[in-house]
């Protein structure tokens, strides 16, 4: 009895050995075959969100991923570094899904104006992007030489006006205030906006600029709108119609200061 029980024992061992290495065996079977899978497994779908200045078609070439590769032999980090590098684009982020699906969503920078003067745009971190053309709808174009100093706070000053209120503008115009040969405001500029009216402003006072479509509510004539000596917190609105300059000077064209 005991040499037969100790045989069945050993017996029952022996059956254990071998679910054991079979579970071994599909175990790694079930490992390596994730790891080809996911080693082989092309790019099935590629969604690019963000962007409204840089096409789907650049973003993706850039990434240099056009031709569908593996996705997980691709390098993150060269993707990102690559769309980075692009015109316009501030910051990138990309997740990639097992399912195949590679997510690009970019930031892109804040345009705002275009230079005619050296033919690019001039973007809010101070940036100037090269275009023979200003290709971009709805920014305004700045017209003439601004020194530099006062360029630099140009900048710095748009960065912080809503960009819908930029769309309204058409041009700007680099403007000093010199009466009689005398300098009074250096830093001043004459906006044309795209609904017909003028607004005078300066670097002090650029944030009146954010007030506009208020301002523009209330008013039921085309004219000239001096924002360049309103403080930020004054209801104040100096503003001329054109109808009143025409009286005076007799030529809708002319404008006063």
């Amino acid at each position: 009895m005991l040499i037969g029980d100790t045989m069945e024992g050993k017996k029952v061992r022996k059956k254990l050995n071998k679910k054991a290495l079979l579970v071994i065996i599909l175990t790694l079977y079930l490992i390596i075959m994730a790891f080809y899978y996911f080693l082989t497994l092309p790019i099935k779908n590629i969604i690019v969100t963000g962007n409204n200045l840089v096409s789907d078609t650049t973003i993706i070439n850039a990434a240099g991923i056009s031709d569908y590769p593996h996705i997980f032999r691709t390098s993150t980090k060269k993707m990102t570094d690559n769309i980075q590098n692009l015109d316009f684009i501030a910051s990138v982020e990309i997740k990639k899904s097992i399912t195949g699906t590679v997510t690009i969503n970019v930031t892109e920078e804040k345009v705002l104006f275009y230079n005619v003067l050296n033919s690019s745009f001039v973007l809010a971190s101070g940036k100037e992007v090269k275009q023979e053309e200003a290709t971009i709808l709805g920014l305004p174009t700045l017209v003439n030489y601004v020194p530099s100093d006062i360029y630099e706070e140009l900048i710095t000053s748009m960065s912080n006006i809503d960009f819908d209120i930029i769309s309204l503008i058409s041009e700007i115009e680099y403007s000093p205030d010199i009466k009689e040969d005398v300098t009074i405001n250096d830093s001043r500029f004459i906006l044309r906006m795209n609904d017909g009216n003028y607004v005078y402003i300066d670097i002090v006072n650029f944030a009146n600029l954010n007030k506009y479509k208020i301002i523009y509510s209330s008013l039921d004539k085309k004219g000239i709108l001096h924002l360049d000596g309103v403080y930020l917190d004054s209801d104040t609105v100096v503003f001329t119609a054109f109808d009143a300059l025409r009286e005076e000077v007799g030529d809708e064209g002319e404008l006063s200061e």
